[in-house]
C-alpha cells in the first residue's frame, strides 16, 4: 500500500488544524469559564499537598494537575487535558505504524476525535483523562515487547504499569486484559523468557511508594472505591453493569455516524490472505480493544456492583485502528473513504468547537441554573480573602468546610490555602491540630446547609471564632438569587485583630 490519503500540503494543514483546535479547547475554558470543573478544584488541593496517596484516588494525576496549575494558571488545567488527548493519538498512531499501514495509521488515530470521550470530557482534567496517554503508551509498548524481545522494552512497559496505577487504579483492567492477552495466544510462550518478569518487577517497583502510603493510611481509597460503586448501582448493580456497556456503545455514536454517513463496508466472506504477523497484529488490535470493557462489565455483572460510565474514558484508544481494520485495503478506495471520513472529523471538530464556546459562555442562561464550571469562583475568592484579612494578621492557612466551596476559593487564592476536608481528619492528613491551632482556618459552607462536621477545629482550644454569611452574586446569572454562603473563621489569639 503506497499511496496516500492525503498530500503533503494537506497533511500539514491538518497537522495546523490539529494544532488549532487543541489550543482553542485549551484557551477558550480559561477565558470563558467562572470556574474550573469540580474535580479540578479537588485535584489542585491534592496535588497542593504533595503526599503519596489521597482517600479517593492515588497521586500522580493531582501532582501533574498541580504543577501545570501553578505554571500556567487558570490556562493550565485546559492545556493538561488537551496534551493528554494529544499525546494519546500521537501513541496510537505510533502502535498504529505498527501493526497497519501509515496512511491507515494516521486515520485511525485521526478517528479517536470523534468518540466522545476524546471531546467534551476533555475540559474536565481527572484521573480518567489522565488515563488517556497511559493506556494508549502502555499498548504501544505491550506490542513492542511482544514482538522486539527487547529487555529494556518490558522494563518500560512494567514503568508505565506501575506509573498507570498511580494515575488510577483501574488501570487494573488494562493489566488484567494484557495477561489474558499472553494466556491465550501463541505469546504465552515468552512466560518462560525475562521480560514479563522484568516487567513484573518494575511495575511493583514504580507503585511501591504509593502501596506503602495504602498500608499506612488504612486502604482508604479502595474504601472510598467501593462505596461509590455501591451507590452508582443504586441496589441494582447488574443493571447498571449493561448501561456502563451502553453508554460504552453511546459515545461511538458520532463516530458510528461519520462511518454510516462515508462508508460502504466491504463484503464479508472469504479467506483472510494476510501474512501470518498481520493477521496476529490484527488479533492483538480487537483483543485488547475490546477486553478492558467486556472484562469490567463481566466483574460488574458477576460481582453487582455499579460501574460509572466514565471509567471507561481511556478504554477505547484502539476504535479508530479497528475501524480502519475493516475497510477495503485497495490503496484507492482506502484513499477516497479515507477523505471522506477526515473531512467528517473536521466538521465534527469544527461545529463541537462552536458549541463547546457557546456553552461556556451562555449555557448556564439556556439552563437557567449553573453548571459547575459556572460557580462564581473570583467573587467567592475575593470575599474570602477580604474577610480573613478583616479578622487576622496572619496570612490564611487552611479553607475548610464543605470540600466544593472551599477548593474552589482556595483554589483563587495567592499560595494557595491547604483545604481541610470535612468529617473525617484522616482525608486531610496535612492538617492536624498542632497546624490548626497555631493558624487557624476559615470554614465555609452553603447557606441553609448543615454545618460542616470538622473534628480538628471543634477539638482546638483557645481560638477566637466569628461567623457570618455572604451574598454572592451570579456573574452568568444575573437575575438568579445570590449565591449565599456560611463562613465561620477560627483565628489564633496572635493573629486577632481587635474588634
Amino acid at each position: 500500500m503506497t499511496e496516500s490519503i492525503l498530500t503533503r500540503r494537506q497533511a500539514l494543514a491538518g497537522l495546523a488544524g490539529l494544532l488549532a483546535y487543541f489550543s482553542l479547547w485549551a484557551a477558550l475554558p480559561a477565558a470563558l469559564a467562572a470556574s474550573f470543573p469540580l474535580d479540578v478544584v479537588e485535584g489542585i488541593y491534592w496535588g497542593h499537598e504533595w503526599q503519596w496517596g489521597y482517600y479517593k484516588h492515588p497521586p500522580l494525576s493531582s501532582w501533574l494537575l498541580y504543577v501545570f496549575f501553578r505554571c500556567f494558571g487558570a490556562l493550565g488545567p485546559y492545556l493538561l487535558g488537551q496534551l493528554c488527548v494529544a499525546l494519546a493519538l500521537w501513541l496510537t498512531w505510533r502502535l498504529g505504524r505498527r501493526v497497519l499501514e501509515p496512511p491507515q495509521a494516521a486515520l485511525g488515530s485521526a478517528l479517536l476525535l470523534a468518540v466522545f470521550y476524546y471531546t467534551l470530557p476533555s475540559l474536565e482534567f481527572n484521573h480518567n483523562l489522565a488515563q488517556l496517554p497511559v493506556w494508549a503508551g502502555f499498548l504501544w509498548a505491550f506490542h513492542v515487547a511482544l514482538t522486539e524481545r527487547n529487555p529494556a522494552f518490558w522494563l518500560l512497559l512494567g514503568a508505565l504499569a506501575g506509573l498507570g496505577l498511580m494515575v488510577k487504579y483501574s488501570v487494573a483492567v488494562l493489566l488484567a486484559a494484557a495477561g489474558l492477552f499472553m494466556l491465550a495466544t501463541p505469546a504465552r510462550r515468552l512466560l518462560r523468557t525475562p521480560g514479563p518478569w522484568l516487567a513484573l518487577a518494575a511495575a511493583a517497583l514504580a507503585f511501591s511508594p504509593h502501596a506503602l502510603w495504602l498500608a499506612q493510611h488504612e486502604w482508604l481509597p479502595f474504601v472510598y472505591a467501593h462505596e461509590r460503586a455501591l451507590e452508582a448501582g443504586h441496589g441494582g448493580g447488574r443493571g447498571s453493569a449493561l448501561n456502563f456497556l451502553g453508554a460504552q456503545a453511546a459515545s461511538h455514536a458520532p463516530l458510528a455516524l461519520l462511518t454510516r454517513a462515508r462508508l460502504r463496508w466491504p463484503a464479508a466472506g472469504g479467506a483472510d490472505s494476510r501474512p501470518r504477523r498481520a493477521r496476529e497484529d490484527l488479533l492483538f488490535v480487537w483483543f485488547m480493544g475490546l477486553a478492558p470493557a467486556l472484562l469490567l462489565t463481566l466483574a460488574g455483572l458477576a460481582l453487582g456492583v455499579g460501574l460509572h460510565d466514565q471509567w471507561g474514558m481511556p478504554m477505547w484508544g484502539l476504535s479508530g485502528l479497528m475501524l480502519v481494520s475493516l475497510l477495503p485495503r485497495d490503496p484507492q478506495a482506502l484513499a477516497r473513504q479515507g477523505r471522506r471520513l477526515l473531512a467528517g472529523v473536521a466538521v465534527w471538530l469544527a461545529a463541537l468547537t462552536a458549541a463547546m464556546a457557546a456553552l461556556l459562555a451562555w449555557g448556564a442562561q439556556w439552563r437557567g441554573k449553573p453548571s459547575r464550571m459556572d460557580w462564581p469562583q473570583a467573587a467567592l475568592a475575593q470575599a474570602v480573602q477580604a474577610q480573613w484579612q478583616a479578622l487576622s494578621r496572619c496570612p490564611l492557612d487552611s479553607v475548610s468546610g464543605d470540600g466544593w466551596l472551599s477548593g474552589l476559593a482556595a483554589s483563587a487564592l495567592p499560595g494557595p490555602p491547604s483545604v481541610m476536608v470535612e468529617d473525617d481528619p484522616a482525608y486531610s492528613p496535612w492538617m492536624n491540630a498542632r497546624r490548626v491551632q497555631r493558624c487557624g482556618s476559615l470554614m465555609l459552607w452553603p447557606g441553609g446547609g448543615k454545618t460542616p462536621s470538622a473534628p480538628l477545629l471543634e477539638e482546638a482550644r483557645g481560638l477566637a471564632v466569628r461567623e457570618g454569611q455572604w451574598q454572592l452574586p451570579w456573574g452568568k446569572l444575573p437575575g438568579r438569587e445570590p449565591l449565599r454562603v456560611r463562613w465561620r473563621a477560627y483565628i489564633p489569639p496572635a493573629c486577632l485583630k481587635q474588634d
